[in-house]
């Protein structure tokens, strides 16, 4: 007999930073609404490494419900051809996606309500946006701009997006897999972390080598992946925001996995279906790519969920200190409740050097993606 899949309601449990008070029901409802409708209209969509053009999303209005399909779009649309440096070691930031939202709203109105904690965040203070023509953050080293324009040029190819095709989307869609999560993925993901030494132990050179996470894998796959404890997300835990957000997180980061999937499974070159080993030896040949891919996203979500990257005076400190001293300076900035803030909100150039051991947990992650797709997919 088939097990029946446990869905979640994880988006409830999201609190105002500073009031700790709950969302209003219309925007939580949005934002359900905004992801499945999101991840739907995107599963066709991918870009292999070393590939050229972008994803252009246009929504047409400024209504609560659309600005949440912004800020699912910002969260979802990362692709694996988006280069950061060129080979010149100059910040090109080339194939990012752009987001474009068309309003008839005043400048300075439109830009508070997007940085509102319900859609934006903090995010606009390091993507690179465009308003009524005038650029702002032109040196940003994220993978998303956004555009705010009265009307869309003619003839611009683009993905459009409206009210009326999300409520369609609504009204013929299953309301248990629009308002709940499957949450097994990011169960599993969240289970990298408990490797600990196992990849803290791993030297820093050759971050994106696969033969360095063989024995990683290993234990993964046949030890933490098989833990018998129940596959739920959401615990009494979920009281406090930083747990909230922690959670959430697995479930942002997972969502982009069967988009991975399909993009690294079009380099396969062969008619017939790949073998588990020819699927591993093209997700470790795009290891890099993969990785560079998931920081841009993880940057983008963190600044969503209100993160701020470090000051230049708490980076000097951070800098200052060294093994626990350190840790527990950073754990104190990550965990502050009204303005958390992260080392790691930062280039993907500027990681390699300010928090390596980030980038072998990110490379392990993309590693363990087909072993996490598989496990949930045999259930």
């Amino acid at each position: 007999m088939k097990k029946e899949i446990l869905r979640e309601r994880p988006f409830e449990y999201l609190k105002r930073q500073c009031t700790d008070e709950p969302f209003p029901e219309e925007i939580v409802i949005n934002w359900y609404i905004a992801r499945a409708y999101v991840l739907d209209r995107l599963k066709d969509v991918s870009f292999v490494p070393g590939s050229g053009g972008h994803l252009h999303a246009v929504v047409r209005g400024d209504s609560p419900l659309l600005l949440a399909v912004v800020r699912q779009l910002a969260l979802s649309a990362h692709y694996l051809n988006f280069e950061e440096y060129d080979l010149l070691d100059r910040l090109v930031c080339r194939n990012r996606t752009v987001i474009t939202l068309v309003t008839q709203k005043e400048a300075a109105e439109i830009l508070e309500e997007l940085e509102k904690e319900e859609y934006l965040g903090n995010l606009l203070k390091i993507a690179k946006y465009t308003v009524f023509g005038k650029v702002e953050n032109a040196d940003s080293y994220l993978d998303i701009e956004f555009e705010i324009v009265r009307e869309l040029p003619v003839g611009t190819e683009t993905v459009e997006i409206t009210e009326e095709e999300v409520q369609a989307f609504v009204e013929s869609g299953s309301s248990d897999e629009i308002f709940s999560i499957d949450t097994r993925k990011a169960v599993f993901a969240s289970r990298v972390y408990c490797l600990g030494a196992v990849i803290d132990n791993l030297p820093y050179e050759d971050v994106h080598s696969p033969g360095r996470y063989s024995r990683a894998l290993d234990t993964f796959r046949y030890k933490v992946l098989e833990d018998k404890n129940e596959l739920q997300l959401v615990t009494p835990k979920w009281k406090d925001l930083t747990v909230v957000k922690n959670g959430l997180s697995n479930v942002f980061c997972t969502d982009c996995f069967e988009s991975r999937d399909r993009t690294i499974s079009q380099l396969y070159p062969g008619n017939r279906k790949m073998t588990d080993k020819e699927r591993n030896s093209i997700w470790e040949k795009n290891n890099a790519a993969l990785s560079l891919s998931e920081h841009c996203r993880w940057v983008a979500e963190k600044l969503i969920m209100g993160f701020k990257p470090l000051s230049l005076q708490e980076r000097t400190e951070y800098e200052s200190l060294f093994g626990k001293k350190r840790a527990a300076f950073s754990k104190q900035l990550k965990n502050a409740s009204a303005h958390p803030a992260h080392i790691d909100i930062c280039s993907y150039r500027d990681l390699c050097r300010v928090d390596p051991d980030s980038l072998k947990y990110d490379s392990f992650l993309m590693l363990a993606i087909p072993q996490i797709l598989d496990k949930v997919r045999a259930q």
